[in-house]
């Protein structure tokens, strides 16, 4: 097949849902192209928090080679970062190519829809993903008469969007209510994990001394967060459950990994400093962005991984390193939790009970983890990429 990726915002070294599709359709044979525009997603503090480790957001437009497939960098004429939103012209690249598949990338991209117009007109099969929840969308009249705006174009290019493809059930939701879809147009496509090579394994091996079940209570308890850190993650509530957690004689340290605004930094700095100050020092340790080799690494470390916000593309990996997950049941990603014992309720001294229950239990931590694996099964990029391909040929 000659398949054909459209998206807003294309990033090299981040290990996202369309930089894992298009290398594993590659690999299938297929002809992949993607187009994008010449820059970075719009991160919030861009130059503060990513900038390092990315390098500048303005690439520039250019044609080149990303793990062999063809990558073409449009010029952008208009931006607008608030709402993810930029403007530049590839219908005659896209007319050129020829494509048999057209995978949009994300819900509501206004830069596209020329190629829905083209599509309609040729017959061709579009499918459209959707991140979007009503966790990570404001509710505001904007996005509202944005949403509206959108039905009544999904509504008149139906016959050419074959699927809509949602990464879970909160996704779904957010698709079938804002834009009128019908489920039988909705497959979920969940987002999923690599498995590690050998070499990264190998760091389990060097780890042997580190204790995954805790009845020893000599031995510390490891919590994990990854990823962007703000209010709308709640990192400040993961430091008051660890708090609450040392109070209940559980020997717990907490591993946050990410960058944060200055706002939010000098926040959890100070919360951080006074919990410090109850439960003794260094038992919270931050640390900036890791490249995929080293989070894997302090994944190997932890035992625990929690998410008491709007969750993160680690949470797959975290399971994969055998750590038990904890996330809230409003989380978009909740229907990874395998037992009713990691919720992560608002009533933190409920939440730390029910950790407790688990980590002295050999029972109900070895049916966690019997269900983990069978969860992480149909969580792998080539299994999902696998079922995706099925759905193109439809």
């Amino acid at each position: 097949m000659k398949i054909l990726h459209l998206i807003n915002y294309f990033n090299d070294n981040l290990d996202y849902q369309e930089n894992r599709l298009i290398n594993l359709q590659k690999i299938n044979g297929h002809k992949v192209n993607l187009i994008t525009s010449d820059r970075f997603f719009p991160f919030k503090d861009y130059d503060l928090l990513y900038k390092k480790t990315l390098g500048s957001r303005i690439v520039g437009s250019k044609e080149y080679l990303y793990k062999d497939v063809s990558i073409k960098r449009k010029k952008v004429f208009f931006e607008n970062k608030k709402h993810a939103q930029c403007f530049f012209f590839n219908i005659l690249d896209v007319i050129k190519l020829n494509p048999d598949i057209i995978h949009i990338h994300n819900c509501g991209t206004y830069t596209f829809i020329s190629t829905l117009i083209y599509s309609f007109f040729l017959k061709k099969k579009v499918f459209v993903d959707c991140h979007q929840d009503k966790n990570n969308t404001k509710n505001s009249f904007l996005n509202k008469v944005h949403n509206y705006i959108w039905k009544i174009i999904y509504g008149i290019f139906s016959s050419t969007i074959f699927c809509f493809l949602p990464i879970n059930q909160d996704s779904k939701k957010f698709i079938k209510d804002n834009f009128n879809i019908r489920d039988e147009n909705i497959t979920i496509l969940p987002l999923g994990f690599e498995k590690c090579n050998k070499h990264e394994t190998s760091y389990k091996k060097k780890l042997q001394f580190f204790t995954f079940f805790k009845n020893n209570r000599e031995k510390d308890l490891v919590i994990i967060n990854s990823g962007k850190q703000d209010y709308s993650k709640k990192i400040h509530r993961l430091i008051e459950f660890v708090e609450i957690l040392n109070k209940k004689k559980i020997n717990c340290k907490l591993l946050l990994i990410g960058n944060s605004s200055q706002e939010y930094k000098n926040f959890l700095k100070n919360k951080i400093a006074k919990t410090h100050r109850v439960i003794g020092q260094n038992k919270i340790l931050q640390l900036p962005f890791q490249d995929k080799k080293s989070l894997r690494y302090f994944l190997t470390l932890s035992d625990v991984a929690i998410w008491p916000g709007i969750p993160s593309i680690t949470i797959q990996e975290s399971l994969f390193f055998n750590n038990i997950l904890m996330l809230p049941m409003d989380s978009a990603s909740s229907n990874l939790l395998t037992s009713k014992f990691l919720i992560f309720h608002n009533d933190l001294n409920k939440t730390a009970n029910n950790l407790i229950k688990v980590i002295k239990s050999k029972k109900i931590l070895e049916s966690i983890r019997i269900k983990n694996k069978y969860v992480l099964k149909k969580l792998t990029w080539k299994k999902i990429n696998y079922d995706l391909e099925k759905i193109y040929e439809k």
